[in-house]
């Protein structure tokens, strides 16, 4: 394991376990802590999550000494961290995929994929939205970006300029003799503090469009930052 590899792994990773949010390793500044991910460097990057969320640095770290290993034909294989992670005193599940530049090396991470433990699409109030820690998962995203973020602004975009575009597409398939159901639901890539979000989702199930069987319902849903 070398560079920022190691860098990250001995920084925010000896001392056990999980990354502590709100405690930064020795030599790291709080300007460190707060500068972001988005069209950022990797290391500043897991620094600013390491500061703000919980997770399983061991695990990440493995991901990190792999990201550039080449696949048979000699072309990157691995350009994908996913973290498991959760704010500060919460379980509730924080979905996060960042993806890096290729090819490599290049360690800028162009984009994030956030999953959320429940849907902001159903979320009106500022404690509705508090609820669905979307948040705690993109002011870390944005960090430098969006110095002055807050939540109230963060959320009143994805009500008024998120949820306004959604494109909901429909499907119904023939399996045999019965109906299956294809939902999408996506939106296209709307400028927020210097950096594109959108909106997708995927819900299916067998039936007509107006009967989800919540049994057999598959369901998945991100919001991207690039």
């Amino acid at each position: 394991m070398r560079g920022v590899a190691a860098a990250i792994v001995f920084g925010l990773a000896a001392c056990a376990g999980p990354a502590g949010a709100q405690s930064l390793p020795p030599g790291v500044s709080p300007v460190d802590a707060h500068t972001g991910c988005i069209h950022k460097d990797l290391r500043p990057c897991m620094i600013t999550l390491g500061a703000a969320l919980y997770f399983d640095m061991n695990v990440v770290a493995k991901q990190i000494a792999l990201r550039n290993e080449l696949d048979v034909n000699g072309k990157t294989a691995h350009r994908t961290i996913s973290i498991a992670a959760s704010a500060p005193g919460h379980h509730e599940p924080i979905g996060i995929i960042l993806t890096l530049g290729s090819p490599s090396p290049n360690d800028t991470v162009v984009k994030a994929e956030v999953l959320l433990p429940s849907d902001p699409d159903l979320a009106h109030t500022q404690s509705d939205y508090d609820r669905t820690f979307l948040y705690d998962a993109a002011a870390p995203l944005l960090g430098s970006n969006c110095p002055t973020l807050d939540r109230l602004g963060l959320y009143r975009f994805y009500e008024n300029s998120l949820k306004s575009r959604e494109i909901v597409k429909t499907e119904v398939f023939k399996r045999g003799i019965f109906n299956h159901t294809v939902k999408t639901v996506d939106t296209e890539k709307v400028a927020f503090c210097g950096v594109l979000f959108s909106l997708h989702k995927r819900g299916e199930w067998d039936g007509q469009p107006d009967n989800p069987a919540s049994r057999a319902l598959k369901f998945d849903s991100y919001i991207t930052l690039e």
